[in-house]
């Protein structure tokens, strides 16, 4: 950990990881979540917006057990989060004590690689050999057993490596020639783009070719400052829609993202007839099964870097986003007396710092969210990849922990705020000034929206897709958080700028418009 320059381990402890507790390095802190799988996504996030290994600590079977969703979630974010596990004694483990269990096989479906040390002396490499998968595009989680007897061993210290990064794909000069001669290119730019750090690259590419730029389907992170005028929208996950939108181009570059994400199954292909794909990506599997003319493998940053160089500058106007954004307010205002959430995520649009962080877990407003706050380059945006709940409110503390300085917004749904509402007492503990705005609307509307799309006329049979009788604001005064409830519109344009302005932790509990969006 000194030599990693680690500073946070995030777990709950149990009885076998006491002794490495005790031996805990002064210049490192406990954050404690009150539940595994709140740990592992405050890890997620740190790891994430730091850049940097995460650190997390879970106990025996059943703390893993409560960790996998989270770790399946870290795995689609490419989150490099290095989770240690204590196992029982294994003095007694054929005995099969309490709490023991296969660990490693528990763990391996959702990370990137999964080892129990065998040998107390190995412990130190096992872990430097974890910073290092991690670390390695494409980055994830990496999960190392260690039995209770082995703290007590005396181990060398690890011998540390350097291990330098893949450079740039090979072959970038077909990219290069198909963008130049393209009549009407598109960039569809994914979460590889903002997790390698490559915001001003991507930008540079689109200014220098004119493209059109999209956003990947689903994109978990911010590939292209919404707010830019090249910027036309996220692709919808859908194949109908993908082909719709992609039709109009004669050369497509994707980069940072899979080829496509898609939810819900439509026939059909994934690229328009007559219209040539190629991918940029870290990751070897998403480039093998990627139905494109080409697949490109490296670094992302160094590719586009590249390509800035090589590609021909071509002349174009950029189109005026007035019209959008003077419908984007005229639609906010005519919600307001509703309380929809075009208003209100307006309202935060309005009020939101040059340098703010959007976590994003609204599920049936996350659309609104994408069109109604737009984005620069000094902002951020981080959502789940996996499309599970729970992970949005822990995260946040964790990037809140990772860039103490830049202020950050929670934008939950009411029903996703209950999957890992604990983390509002670590929150609390570690003094991180998020915002957690509720959208709160008494259900599980997206299934209401997916009902009412493909079964239509049953809407009413389905059960289970209310959630009614939730206090959160008391909720979260019990746990010691700033909180209260907001019902008016008068109500919503004070308290938001108040809210972003106060540096401690607050829940803001919006009832807005129970009206169920529509997909199609």
């Amino acid at each position: 950990m000194r030599a990693r320059s680690i500073r946070y381990v995030f777990g709950n402890p149990g009885s076998t990881e006491l002794p490495f507790l005790v031996g805990l390095p002064e210049s490192v802190r406990y954050v404690l979540a009150l539940q595994e799988s709140v740990a592992v996504a405050m890890a997620d996030g740190y790891a994430q917006a730091s850049r940097t290994p995460a650190f997390v600590n879970l106990h025996v079977a059943p703390g893993l057990g409560n960790a996998i969703g989270m770790l399946y979630t870290a795995l689609k974010n490419r989150a490099p989060v290095i989770v240690t596990c204590g196992q029982q004694d294994t003095r007694h483990l054929f005995h099969e004590p309490l709490l023991a269990g296969d660990l490693v096989g528990m763990a391996r479906p959702v990370v990137k690689w999964a080892y129990e040390v065998k040998h107390a002396a190995d412990v130190p490499e096992a872990l430097e050999q974890a910073y290092h998968l991690a670390m390695t595009p494409p980055r994830g989680p990496v999960f190392v057993s260690i039995p209770m007897d082995f703290w007590d061993a005396v181990g060398q210290p690890p011998r540390l490596r350097e291990l330098r990064p893949p450079s740039a794909p090979q072959g970038l000069e077909v990219v290069a020639e198909a963008l130049s001669r393209a009549q009407k290119p598109a960039l569809v730019f994914g979460a590889g783009v903002g997790g390698a750090n490559a915001l001003a690259e991507a930008v540079a590419l689109a200014e220098k070719t004119g493209a059109a730029v999209y956003h990947a389907p689903l994109n978990s992170r911010m590939g292209f400052p919404t707010k830019h005028p090249l910027y036309e929208g996220m692709l919808l996950p859908a194949v109908p829609r993908l082909l719709q939108a992609l039709s109009q181009h004669d050369f497509v570059l994707v980069v940072g993202a899979p080829v496509f994400l898609l939810y819900p199954y439509f026939p059909g292909t994934l690229v328009p007839p007559g219209v040539r794909v190629m991918l940029i990506t870290d990751d070897p599997q998403e480039a093998s099964r990627a139905p494109v003319e080409g697949a490109f493998v490296g670094d992302i940053k160094r590719a586009l870097e590249e390509l800035v160089q090589r590609v021909a500058p071509r002349e174009y106007r950029a189109p005026s986003r007035a019209a959008e954004e003077a419908r984007r307010r005229s639609e906010a205002a005519r919600s307001r007396a509703k309380m929809g959430a075009s208003f209100v995520l307006h309202t935060l649009a309005q009020h939101l710092p040059e340098n703010a962080i959007i976590v994003d877990e609204a599920i049936s407003a996350s659309l609104c969210l994408r069109e109604y706050v737009r984005l620069a380059m000094s902002h951020d945006y981080y959502t789940a990849a996996s499309g599970g709940l729970g992970w949005a409110m822990p995260a946040a503390i964790g990037i809140q922990l990772a860039q103490p300085d830049r202020p950050v917004v929670c934008v939950v749904g009411d029903g996703s705020a209950m999957y890992s509402v604990q983390a509002l007492w670590s929150a609390r503990e570690e003094n991180t000034p998020v915002l957690f705005l509720v959208l709160n609307n008494h259900a599980y509307n997206i299934l209401k929206s997916f009902t009412k799309a493909f079964y239509p006329g049953c809407e009413e049979r389905v059960q289970g897709l209310d959630v009614p009788h939730l206090d959160l604001v008391q909720i979260a005064r019990g746990m010691g958080i700033d909180a209260e409830r907001l019902e008016t519109p008068e109500a919503i344009e004070e308290a938001i700028p108040r809210a972003l302005r106060t540096r401690r932790p607050t829940l803001l509990d919006v009832v807005i418009d129970p009206t169920v969006p529509s997909l199609l």
